[in-house]
């Protein structure tokens, strides 16, 4: 077995261990211990560090202030550290305290579209916490299929897919055929999509910027007409969570298959960064979001 092998091996042990610990402590425990496994991610990681204050001076300008910047790059990492934990105990969760948790705004949104029949593309960003709201989709009587992408190793991977099928979540890798994402929406499933990271499908704005993003979910909504709903499930700073749905995106085809799939996701990027906008501590930012970008700088700040 050789050193990657190990390692990945070791990760996935750490992983296991790290389940059975948060899974029983008390909730503030919990996410006492995330925030402090952030902060040190922080520390730690002054690559990932420094990649956050570049996307927030690429984002925000001189919107932002150099200590703002520095504090919401902090905040972030300290973010998902908690994020790792809720993901936890919202598994493990009964129904009835997870929906106790959880405020919804705008799910009319998402439940007049279901209506509809064709189905619904739920999307959104790494910004708060995006999968814990799947206990309030399936608890409303949704099928919900998720695309996620496998880790290097298959062991992890099986670990979080335990992690997603307890909050109701049916996995399906970005690896594999589209098939079975076509067939949900024929039988009028919420199909959610993570669709913030960097990619050099198609270059559309992005908090101004043109911006290397990924083109699957238009390509998707244009083939099967289904709608979209843009969505966030943020920390409201009250001990709870805010689970937010903005108001349906229809794509219209034009006939000109390379215009429209553009168009259509120039309009998630519009509507993703509005979403960020309202709570940026709780986004990626130490993703190297705008790798692919033409004209931005890639130095250090």
């Amino acid at each position: 077995m050789n050193r990657k092998a190990i390692l990945r091996s070791l990760g996935r042990v750490v992983l296991w261990m790290f389940i059975h610990i948060v899974r029983v402590l008390p909730f503030p425990v919990a996410l006492a211990v995330g925030r402090g496994l952030g902060k040190l991610m922080c520390a730690v990681s002054r690559k990932r560090y420094r990649v956050a204050l570049k996307n927030l001076q690429i984002a925000y300008g001189h919107e932002l202030t150099p200590a703002r910047r520095d504090t919401v790059a902090r905040q972030s990492f300290v973010h998902f550290g908690m994020f790792a934990v809720e993901c936890i105990k919202f598994a493990y969760m009964d129904q009835q305290e997870a929906l106790r948790r959880i405020r919804t705004e705008g799910f009319e949104h998402l439940q007049n579209v279901m209506a509809e029949g064709k189905g619904c593309l739920l999307l959104s960003g790494h910004l708060g916490n995006f999968e814990i709201g799947a206990r309030v989709v399936t608890a409303a009587g949704y099928e919900l299929i998720a695309l996620a992408r496998e880790t290097r190793d298959p062991g992890t991977t099986d670990l979080m897919q335990q992690i997603r099928t307890r909050m109701g979540i049916k996995v399906i890798t970005i690896n594999q055929s589209l098939r079975p994402v076509l067939e949900g929406l024929k039988r009028n499933a919420v199909v959610a999509i993570i669709c913030d990271q960097n990619a050099a499908d198609v270059f559309v704005p992005f908090f101004g910027r043109p911006t290397g993003t990924v083109a699957g979910p238009a390509r998707l909504a244009l083939k099967t007409g289904a709608p979209i709903v843009t969505y966030s499930c943020t920390r409201d700073g009250r001990g709870g969570y805010r689970f937010y749905f903005q108001e349906p995106y229809r794509p219209r085809p034009s006939g000109n298959p390379s215009a429209d799939v553009a168009e259509v996701t120039a309009a998630i990027n519009l509507r993703l960064e509005e979403l960020i906008r309202q709570t940026p501590e709780q986004w990626l930012w130490f993703h190297d979001r705008w790798r692919s970008s033409p004209g931005v700088c890639h130095n250090d700040p």
